[in-house]
């Protein structure tokens, strides 16, 4: 019977042990994400403001913070959630991790879940997913706009207005090259 409890025991420490560094790892990975969100255009604005909503730390201080402390996004988001979740400042978090010491070993020493704020974290990364792609959408289609006025603007600039009939007849502009072309015995099937 004594072995039984101490197997089981031994079991919900290593599960409880593996856990814990399950919930770093996917952390870790969530907070790379918030880095590499950050890159892209716009992305910096997008992150800061999904870190401000879930940690409740104003963007213009969450800037200050990184400039200040040399975290990343990722890291901002996981020191202001357990100086949050400790009652600790964040400089106080800030300092402990710029000792050598990682996010687990932190919340360890505080007695904190992880999973709470893995949670948040996740959430956040979702949305900024979300967000990004949208911004990424709407920048193709201005892009995109951009390009096609540009086209119809120099083939309105030549005066060709030949051409433009040409093509409301259903023909291509290019007719005259590619009949050309092909009649010259070039192209598929020569």
């Amino acid at each position: 019977m004594k072995n039984i409890c101490f197997l089981l025991t031994t079991l919900l420490l290593f599960t409880a042990a593996t856990s814990r560094a399950d919930e770093v790892v996917i952390l870790q990975q969530t907070a790379r994400n918030f880095d590499r969100w950050s890159t892209t255009p716009y992305g910096r604005d997008h992150v800061l403001t999904q870190i401000s909503r879930e940690t409740g730390v104003p963007t213009d201080v969450l800037a200050e913070q990184r400039r200040q402390t040399g975290l990343g996004y990722g890291g901002l988001f996981i020191a202001n959630s357990l100086a949050s979740e400790t009652g600790r400042t964040f400089d106080e978090i800030a300092a402990l991790k710029a000792s050598g010491h990682g996010w687990g070993w932190i919340a360890k020493q505080y007695n904190v879940k992880l999973g709470p704020i893995v949670s948040r974290a996740h959430h956040a990364d979702k949305a900024l997913k979300r967000e990004l792609k949208k911004e990424k959408g709407k920048v193709k289609k201005s892009k995109k706009n951009k390009t096609e006025k540009l086209y119809a603007d120099s083939h309105r600039s030549k005066g060709n207005h030949k051409n433009s009939d040409r093509h409301k007849a259903g023909h291509s502009p290019h007719s005259n090259l590619h009949s050309s072309f092909h009649g010259h015995g070039h192209g598929k099937g020569h």
